[in-house]
């Protein structure tokens, strides 16, 4: 008997071959967005100093109202130490680039008439 090409073994190979492809791609997308988010920080930085000095004024506001909780002396000495204000405006930019990507993906999608494919389909 011949074996039938394209049987179940295949069907797996190439679900295993899809995930990790997701997954290394999920997994770019990110460093994607963390340089991306860094250039972005970089060039306002750069080019609006006023406004990324504003920018840390609120990020330190933020951080306050954060630490100024009623934590216990063990869980403050973390947040002081883990929380900072390069970190809240740099976590900004990056979330507002992932924004942005994302926007002009869909409009991407839209132009050339392509729908994203279904993450699960039935």
């Amino acid at each position: 008997m011949r074996a039938h090409a394209g049987g179940a073994g295949d069907r797996r190979e190439s679900s295993v071959t899809g995930v990790t492809a997701r997954f290394f791609l999920s997994l770019g997308n990110v460093f994607f967005s963390l340089i991306l988010g860094a250039v972005a920080l970089g060039f306002f930085w750069f080019y609006f100093p006023d406004w990324t000095l504003q920018l840390f004024k609120w990020a330190a506001a933020i951080r306050e109202s954060l630490i100024s909780g009623t934590w216990p002396a063990r869980y403050e000495v973390v947040l002081r130490a883990l929380v900072d204000e390069r970190q809240i405006v740099y976590m900004g930019f990056v979330l507002a680039t992932r924004i942005v990507v994302g926007v002009l993906i869909v409009l991407a999608f839209k132009m050339f008439g392509r729908r994203p494919e279904e993450e699960f389909p039935i």
